[in-house]
């Protein structure tokens, strides 16, 4: 179970010879030192892509849904390390929620952008908070990092099994306003603010196994909500991690 407890970006390269501990620290997890894809001894480029953890209007009352980020792509080669968000509010009176990071890989298929999840991470029960807090983006199963410009993050409130599918769901647990804010995103004047989600009617009891497609419309398994419906969004949660320097 994996349920344990597009495009020029605004980047700032980060020497982590020597604070490659203080990095951790503000990436808010220790589970993040064991990750051996990063080297301390190495120089990164940061990456955040995604909005600003922020508070917002709204937050679901739909379950166990599927959260897309639309406004920009993962740098290639990007070492992802922590998922950050704001949920400080509850419409359905829960305190805790569930949040499992994903990651995906888009293409367009008979005109449609079709997003197939390409990593899934290990989930998480959240609580209520009025801070921001940051969760490890730690991909257990798929590919754990982009190798191409064709790759965004999401997630599920959910806590799923190997197979993807969820075992614990739970209600919206990162803020959102509606429609999508104006501006550029995390990434950088090339970005937006531009999410989309699935709709618990429409798509009841989404899953995310490896492959799983997302989309507008055209061959995908689950559809998000039409902007005729409702219009794009804007979530509070944004992907961190770093790239080794060339």
């Amino acid at each position: 179970m994996l349920s344990t407890d597009r495009k020029r970006r605004n980047r700032k390269t980060i020497a982590l010879v020597c604070s490659f501990g203080l990095l951790l620290t503000a990436l808010g997890s220790r589970a993040m030192a064991g990750d051996k894809s990063v080297n301390p001894a190495t120089t990164y480029t940061f990456v955040a892509e995604g909005s600003s953890p922020t508070h917002r209007s709204y937050v679901d009352s739909w379950s166990g849904q599927v959260y897309v980020y639309l406004g920009g792509a993962l740098p290639v080669g990007t070492n992802l390390l922590a998922f950050q968000y704001v949920f400080d509010s509850t419409d359905v009176g829960n305190t805790t929620g569930y949040i499992t990071p994903l990651l995906f890989e888009y293409t367009s298929v008979d005109g449609y952008t079709v997003y197939s999840v390409a990593g899934v991470g290990k989930g998480f029960e959240v609580e209520l908070s009025s801070a921001p807090h940051k969760i490890p983006f730690d991909v257990i199963v798929g590919t754990k990092v982009p190798t191409s410009g064709n790759f965004t993050f999401g997630y599920i409130n959910a806590l799923v099994n190997s197979s993807g599918a969820p075992v614990e769901v739970s209600p919206g647990s990162v803020d959102f306003d509606v429609p999508a804010d104006a501006g550029q995103g995390e990434g950088g004047p090339a970005t937006t603010n531009e999410w989309a989600a699935t709709a618990n009617l429409a798509t009841p009891n989404p899953t995310v196994s490896l492959g799983t497609t997302y989309g507008f419309g055209g061959p995908v398994d689950f559809t998000f909500v039409p902007p005729s419906v409702t219009p794009s969004r804007t979530y509070s949660a944004q992907a961190i991690g770093v790239i080794p320097a060339q």
